[in-house]
């Protein structure tokens, strides 16, 4: 995700003397990356790339704790001041229910406010949403999204006049709920999603997401009510994406914000509410929070740390780098124990995490680099990359598409009785190591099933055969399934496709495992074949290897005809269970003066040849034409039972 971090804001929170640029340019070096800087109103901006397991820099003061780290590895001064909170100055107890799941929602905070008027923001708090892309609204609904900028956790106001019956159940929604958004659009529950409701089975809330038109604040408010909430972050990205509401606060509440800045985020609303607003605090502040933050130590020894970096790094430096992001940090002889701060909980979980923060802020840039020695590699002989790439490249001319899909497959694909079952399957589905590319290619063109125009899917990729004792053959091949297709055009693509690879590709009909009708190459020494699939898919299967080892290389030209051919058009009545295949070979073999043959129509039983008739030694009369016509039709009609249609 990317986010806009205004200068001016950034340098509330971090002192240094630092210059923009600097500070882009270095921060990209050791943190999060800065895409540019931009000028706008007599202040710089910073586009910031945030990853998506760095949720922690995601607002103003994420950033500038990272600066605080970084510049100083440079010499540059920086300093992250202290975030300047009021106490809580009501001893009211706050006097609504509330009952959390805490399996659903990890902590809730929640105060009252009191003496809210709902007018515009000051300019200075528009200018700051406008500068991070987030339009104003009212000063209510502002400083909620000024703290999530400024703090990185998102928050939420309630009319507190509006929760008559004064009670937030948090729950799972039930299939059919409705909810009205404060955006007017309603959303049916699908089931299952985390809502709150106000004891009458009323939702009111979609919490971390968007909350509800009949809570939400308006020009009649006097009193809210400030809550805070951490939802399961699975939870919030699973409804975030069911019903299409992409919010700010759903696309940080999904990646794991830190239940424990809550507080702070709370209370440095409520000074606001104050400054702006010259609201006061009514009651309280509830804090239920079933699971509060216990540092979490991972221990990594120095040697380890130097043998993943290449360097030694001195071990008081180490520290200074970790403390300065965050952490606490121990040495026990040459033994490092860091302490995760709860920012950093959900990213830092291993060795190599530590190591990482470490090489970071030590930089990259400062490892020593070293030239690849030793000889070029040769390149690979007898390699199939080219002929696969031309392959790739016939089909999709013949508008096929490519597709990759996993080389496991359930029990109930495999016709193989010996084939390999995998000893911990991730599932039923992924238990069997393929035997042929069939089963993924049928379960591919079914994932396409509302298609209703004719394609093809085809492969390039193992199979699998197993063989006692050893590891399996690994077998290249290549596989297309056909979908909405006619018989003779699918046959058609495999045809010219090996006719461009000079391949033979005379096809003879053969019964084949798997297969209602097949048809296998009559060349030995290349196993392929193409036919109905008992899925009533048409589906071709080569042997790749075979495939590249029996191609021809090199091309043969004859010089071109010196002498016009005459062409006519033959329609001919086959008997049943006759092939064009055979007819046309015998044609060729006929008379060596028919030049050319091709299948122009079919209706029924009746099939339209147009054949070429010519001479390599001179231009062919009418009645040599016709002499060799009266042959070819006598001798078809005695050889096929084949009769000319008048």
């Amino acid at each position: 995700m990317d986010i806009l971090i205004p200068d001016g804001w950034l340098r509330e929170h971090l002192d240094t003397k630092a210059k923009p640029q600097q500070i882009a340019n270095l921060l990209s070096l050791c943190g999060p990356s800065i895409e540019k800087v931009d000028k706008v109103s007599g202040d710089y901006i910073y586009h910031v790339e945030v990853t998506t397991n760095r949720i922690d820099t995601a607002s103003v003061r994420g950033l500038a704790r990272e600066a605080n780290a970084i510049l100083p590895r440079f010499g540059i001064k920086a300093v992250l001041k202290n975030l300047s909170l009021n106490k809580s100055k009501s001893s009211v107890p706050l006097d609504i229910v509330i009952k959390n799941d805490s399996k659903l929602c990890k902590r809730i905070l929640a105060v009252k406010l009191d003496n809210v008027v709902i007018k515009d923001s000051p300019s200075w708090l528009k200018k700051r949403l406008e500068m991070v892309g987030q339009r104003s609204l009212n000063s209510t609904i502002d400083i909620t999204n000024y703290v999530m900028w400024e703090l990185g956790h998102p928050m939420h106001v309630f009319d507190y006049d509006k929760l008559t019956h004064k009670k937030i159940i948090v729950r799972p929604a039930h299939k059919g709920e409705k909810l009205i958004s404060l955006d007017d659009k309603v959303h049916t529950m699908l089931g299952d999603e985390v809502v709150f409701d106000d004891g009458t089975k009323t939702i009111i809330d979609l919490p971390g997401i968007i909350g509800a038109k009949n809570s939400v604040v308006d020009k009649d408010t006097k009193s809210i009510l400030l809550w805070i909430e951490s939802v399961d972050p699975v939870k919030i990205r699973q409804t975030s994406m069911n019903h299409a509401i992409r919010t700010q606060a759903a696309t940080l509440n999904e990646k794991s914000v830190d239940p424990e800045l809550g507080l702070d985020a709370l209370m440095r609303a409520v000074s606001l509410y104050e400054k702006v607003l010259g609201a006061k605090q009514a009651s309280k502040i509830v804090d239920i929070n079933s699971a509060p933050y216990r540092e979490r130590k991972i221990t990594v020894p120095k040697q380890f740390i130097d043998k993943k970096i290449g360097i030694e790094i001195n071990k008081n430096d180490i520290a200074n780098y970790l403390q300065a992001l965050g952490f606490t940090v121990k040495w026990q002889r040459d033994t490092l124990i860091a302490g995760i701060p709860s920012f950093r909980s959900s990213d830092i979980q291993i060795q190599e995490d530590i190591v990482e923060e470490i090489a970071r802020i030590y930089g990259y840039h400062n490892l020593p680099s070293a030239r690849m020695s030793g000889p070029l590699p040769q390149a690979l002989e007898n390699s199939t990359f080219e002929f696969e790439k031309k392959i790739k490249q016939i089909l999709k001319g013949h508008a096929g598409c490519e597709v990759y899909t996993l080389s496991l497959v359930a029990k109930s694909d495999i016709k193989q009785k010996s084939a390999l079952k995998i000893k911990n399957p991730l599932g039923k589905d992924t238990s069997y190591m393929r035997t042929s590319l069939a089963p993924s290619l049928i379960n591919a063109a079914k994932d396409n099933s509302n298609e209703k125009e004719p394609y093809f899917l085809f492969e390039l990729a193992n199979i699998y055969l197993p063989r006692k004792n050893n590891l399996p053959f690994e077998i290249l091949t290549l596989a297309a399934i056909f979908d909405n297709y006619e018989y003779r055009d699918a046959k058609g693509i495999l045809e010219s496709l090996l006719e461009e690879l000079r391949v033979k590709n005379n096809f003879i009909p053969q019964d084949s495992n798997g297969y209602k009708a097949g048809m296998r190459l009559v060349d030995k020494k290349i196993d392929g074949i193409f036919g109905y699939l008992e899925s009533n898919y048409l589906y071709f299967e080569l042997n790749l290897i075979k495939l590249f080892t029996n191609h021809a290389v090199s091309v043969s030209y004859k010089a071109a005809p010196t002498f016009p051919a005459q062409t006519e058009d033959l329609t001919l009545i086959f008997p049943a269970k006759t092939t064009v295949d055979d007819v046309i070979s015998y044609i060729r073999k006929t008379n060596t003066n028919i030049a050319k043959i091709v299948l122009k129509d079919i209706y029924g039983d009746s099939f339209t040849f147009e054949i070429h008739y010519q001479s390599i030694q001179k231009t062919l009369t009418n009645n040599e034409v016709k002499e060799i016509r009266t042959k070819l039709l006598n001798t078809l009609s005695k050889n096929f039972g084949i009769v000319q249609k008048n």
